[in-house]
């Protein structure tokens, strides 16, 4: 993958995409960091750095460095509850996390 160690930034963590690709990063011996920001508790592991609550809410205290960020954000309207609330997330939440990054 690369030789320097990485610093990878990952939104959507405890989706199905983003659990899957969590795994497959702090697998990566390259991978000495990524900041998953989430609202509920990760399992911990050495390389993993989880702050915990609204992603909306944690954007602004995201710091250190990024070499690659990923967005595995994403939901249904079924579980979002609304036209709106789907949107908030689907687009909004990820425009806003793609502008942090």
């Amino acid at each position: 993958m690369y030789l320097t160690p990485q610093h990878i930034l990952l939104a959507g963590a405890t989706g199905l995409t983003g659990e899957h690709l969590l795994d497959r990063l702090l697998s990566e011996p390259t991978v000495s960091r990524v900041l998953a920001p989430s609202r509920r508790p990760l399992a911990e592991h050495q390389h993993l750095e989880n702050l915990i609550g609204e992603l909306g809410d944690l954007l602004p205290q995201l710091q250190g460095p990024v070499d690659t960020a990923f967005c595995c954000l994403g939901t249904t309207i079924k579980q979002a509850g609304s036209q709106a609330a789907f949107r908030a997330v689907d687009h909004d939440l990820v425009v806003a996390f793609a502008e942090c990054a």
